[in-house]
C-alpha cells in the first residue's frame, strides 16, 4: 500500500494523475512507480483506457474515496467510447480496464478500426493551462481535450494546440506532465467560421464523458433512428429512408471544414449515413452519432431514452367522429385508424370511421395541433343515420341552405345526394300530382304577390319560404315565369377623397405594424396582407394602394422579408428566454424560433453577437 496518492483534479486522464504521482514520489526511474502503483512493471502508460485499475485501488490509502467505478467513469475516455456499445462489450472492456491484462481493450472498443483516427500527440487549451496553475498551482491533462479532431477549448474558444507528447510515446511506461517545456503557452489562436456548431457537439461528447447514459441494444438505436426519420419526413410512414434527400440535406446542414476538423472522411458521407439510417448491426462512433442527432434537432440525452418508439402521424387512440348529426358528435370513439402515403407528395393519409354513424373520413399530413384532430380533408362516407336525416329532412320540404346548416354540410352536398336518395321523378310521381298540390302552391304564390304588389321575387320568398321552396323544386320554368321582375338597385356614384382616405389609412397601419412589432407573443411577419386583414382593410390595400401615396410608403418601408422576419424571431426568442433568466444555446433558440435546417448559416452571424 502507498502512503499518498494524489487527488484527480476535476476532468483530469488518470494518465496525468498517475504522471504527478511519479514527480512527489521522488521516482527517478518509471518502473519504479509502476511497481508502488500496480506491484508490476510492465503495464503501459495507456492514455485512454489503460488496464491494472484493479491493482491501482489495491493499493491506495486505506481511507481514500477513490475506487474503480470513480477512477474509470470519471477519469478516464471510457463512457466517450463505450457508451453506444452493447452493454454486454461494455461490461467486457470495464473488466478488462481493472484487471492487469488489457491487450482486448482497444480492439473490443472499436477505436483500432473506427474511421475517425486519433491524435498523435496530446492536446491542450493555454487558457485552462494558466487558470490550472493559478488554482492549483500545477497543470494536468484534461479529458474534453484528447477528443479525435482539430477542436477547439469550448469554455475559452480557442483552438486546442499539440503537445510535444505522443500519446503512442516510445517509451511505454512513461507517464508525462505538461510542461512549459513540451508545451507552449504562449500560443492562443482563435476559433472562427463553425464555432457554434463545434461548440454544440463538443458540448454532447461532454454529457457522454458525463458517463450518466446506459448503454443500449442495436435494435433500440435502429427503432430510434427511423421514427425520427419518419418524424422528420426522410423516411415514409413505412420506415422506407429517401437516402439523397437525407444526404443532401446533412450536407447542407454540416460544412465541409466543420467535418473535416472532426476527422471524418467527407467522401464516405453516403456509406455511414446509410448505414446508421438503417438496421443497426454494428456499432458507430460517437461522432456519427452526435452528428446525426444534432442534424435531427436532438441532444445525446433522447437518443437513450427507454421509451417505445412508434410513428404516429395522426396521435394515439381514441380519435373524434366528425359528423355534425352524431350523437356523439367530436366525442373520441375511434379505435382504429389505417395509414397509407399518398402516392404524390408522400405524406401519410390517415383514414376514420365511425363504428356507430358509419360516418368515415381522412386526414392528410401529420397532426402539428391538437385542433389538427377535428379537422378532415375528405369524407369517404357520410354513413347511415347522415343518410337517414337527409332523407327525413327532404320530406319536410325544407330549403336545400336550411338543410345543408342542419346537416354541417354544404348546399351542393344535400343536392347531389338528395338525387342519390330520391332518384329524379320520383318524388313529383308518387307524392304530387299536377292537379293536386302543384295547383295549390301556385295560387299561395299568386296571392302573395298581390297581398304585397310592391316588393321583390327576393322578399316575397321569405314571406313564406315553404312555398317558393317546393315550387322552385318541382315548377322551376312557372315559378320564374311568375314572380316580380328583378329589380335593379341604383347606385350612387359618390367620389372618394383619397388624400383624405390615405390620411385615414395611414394612421391605421401605423398603429396595427407598431402592436405587431412590440407583440409580447409569437412574431408575426408584416406583410401588405397582414397589416390589411388587422385594419380590416384588406380588399382596399391590395386593389388601390396606388391612390394612397403615403400609405403606401410607409408599408414599403414597414414590410419584412422572409428573411428579416427570420432575424426578427430570433432576437424575439433571445429577449424571452433573457428576461426568464434562461441560458442562451444556439440549438434552443434555432427550434423555439423555429427556424429551417437550411437557414443555420444564415442566422449564424446573429447568434454569434448574443451567445456568450
Amino acid at each position: 500500500m502507498i502512503i499518498q496518492f494524489p487527488t484527480p483534479y476535476p476532468d483530469e486522464l488518470l494518465y496525468s494523475v498517475i504522471a504527478r504521482y511519479h514527480i512527489r514520489s521522488g521516482n527517478f526511474f518509471w518502473k519504479h512507480t509502476l511497481e508502488d502503483l500496480f506491484g508490476r512493471r510492465t503495464i503501459s502508460a495507456s492514455v485512454f483506457l489503460p488496464s491494472g485499475i484493479g491493482s491501482l485501488v489495491s493499493r491506495l490509502p486505506k481511507k481514500t474515496s477513490l475506487n474503480e467505478r470513480i477512477l474509470i467513469r470519471n477519469h478516464t475516455m471510457y463512457p466517450f467510447y463505450t457508451v453506444f456499445l452493447p452493454k454486454e462489450k461494455a461490461l467486457s472492456i470495464f473488466e478488462s480496464m481493472i484487471s492487469d491484462d488489457g491487450k482486448k481493450i482497444y480492439m473490443q472498443s472499436g477505436i483500432m478500426a473506427s474511421s475517425i483516427v486519433q491524435n498523435k500527440y496530446l492536446k491542450y487549451c493555454s487558457k485552462c493551462f494558466e487558470e490550472d496553475l493559478s488554482k492549483y498551482g500545477e497543470m494536468y491533462w484534461h479529458r474534453l481535450h484528447q477528443l479525435p479532431g482539430n477542436l477547439i477549448c469550448s469554455k475559452h474558444e480557442i483552438l486546442l494546440e499539440n503537445s510535444k507528447v505522443p500519446i503512442n510515446s516510445s517509451n511505454r511506461h512513461a507517464f508525462i506532465l505538461p510542461n512549459p517545456g513540451n508545451c507552449n503557452l504562449t500560443k492562443e489562436r482563435n476559433a472562427r467560421g463553425n464555432l457554434l456548431q463545434l461548440k454544440d457537439i463538443l458540448q454532447q461528447a461532454e454529457f457522454l464523458l458525463e458517463g450518466q447514459y446506459e448503454s443500449q441494444p442495436y435494435s433500440h438505436y435502429t427503432e430510434f433512428y427511423r421514427y425520427h426519420l419518419v418524424e422528420n419526413r426522410f423516411a415514409s410512414i413505412n420506415g422506407q429512408v429517401k437516402q439523397n434527400e437525407l444526404l443532401e440535406a446533412f450536407c447542407g446542414f454540416y460544412s465541409e471544414g466543420l467535418l473535416k476538423s472532426l476527422h471524418i472522411d467527407v467522401g464516405k458521407l453516403d456509406l455511414w449515413i446509410a448505414n446508421i439510417s438503417r438496421k443497426h448491426r454494428k456499432s458507430f462512433h460517437p461522432y456519427f452519432h452526435i452528428l446525426m442527432l444534432k442534424f435531427l434537432q436532438l441532444d445525446v440525452g433522447n437518443v437513450f431514452q427507454t421509451t417505445s418508439f412508434v410513428n404516429a402521424p395522426f396521435g394515439h387512440p381514441n380519435w373524434p367522429c366528425l359528423n355534425f348529426v352524431c350523437p356523439d358528435y367530436k366525442r373520441n370513439i375511434i379505435e382504429e385508424v389505417t395509414v397509407r402515403s399518398c402516392e404524390k407528395t408522400k405524406e401519410s393519409i390517415g383514414r376514420f370511421t365511425c363504428p356507430k354513424c358509419g360516418f368515415s373520413y381522412t386526414r392528410k399530413g401529420r397532426d402539428q395541433v391538437q385542433e389538427d384532430r377535428y379537422r378532415y380533408n375528405r369524407i369517404m362516407d357520410f354513413g347511415v343515420t347522415w343518410k337517414k336525416d337527409l332523407h327525413l329532412l327532404l320530406e319536410k320540404e325544407l330549403s336545400y341552405r336550411q338543410i345543408a346548416r342542419m346537416l354541417g354540410v354544404d348546399t351542393n352536398t344535400v343536392i347531389k345526394y338528395k338525387q342519390i336518395i330520391i332518384p329524379k321523378g320520383t318524388q313529383m310521381n308518387q307524392s304530387h300530382g299536377e292537379n293536386g298540390v302543384v295547383k295549390s302552391r301556385r295560387r299561395e304564390w299568386v296571392q302573395l304577390q298581390k297581398d304585397f304588389p310592391d316588393i321583390s321575387k327576393t322578399e316575397l320568398r321569405k314571406k313564406s319560404p315553404a312555398v317558393y321552396t317546393f315550387l322552385y323544386r318541382h315548377d322551376k320554368d312557372w315559378l320564374n315565369a311568375n314572380s316580380p321582375e328583378h329589380q335593379k338597385k341604383k347606385t350612387l356614384n359618390n367620389r372618394i377623397d383619397w388624400i383624405e382616405r390615405d390620411e385615414e389609412i395611414f394612421k391605421k397601419v401605423q398603429k396595427i405594424a407598431n402592436d405587431m412589432k412590440n407583440n409580447p407573443d409569437k412574431p408575426i411577419r408584416i406583410t401588405l396582407r397582414a397589416l390589411g386583414d388587422g385594419i380590416g382593410e384588406r380588399s382596399l390595400l391590395e386593389k388601390h394602394l396606388d391612390k394612397m401615396e403615403k400609405t403606401k410608403a410607409y408599408i414599403e418601408q414597414i414590410c419584412e422579408s422572409e428573411q428579416e422576419f427570420r432575424f426578427r424571431r430570433i432576437r424575439h426568442v433571445i429577449h424571452k428566454m433573457k428576461e426568464e433568466g434562461e441560458s442562451i444555446k444556439a440549438w434552443k433558440v434555432i427550434k423555439r424560433a423555429a427556424i429551417k435546417k437550411k437557414f443555420y448559416h444564415e442566422v449564424q452571424e446573429l447568434l454569434l453577437r448574443y451567445i456568450e
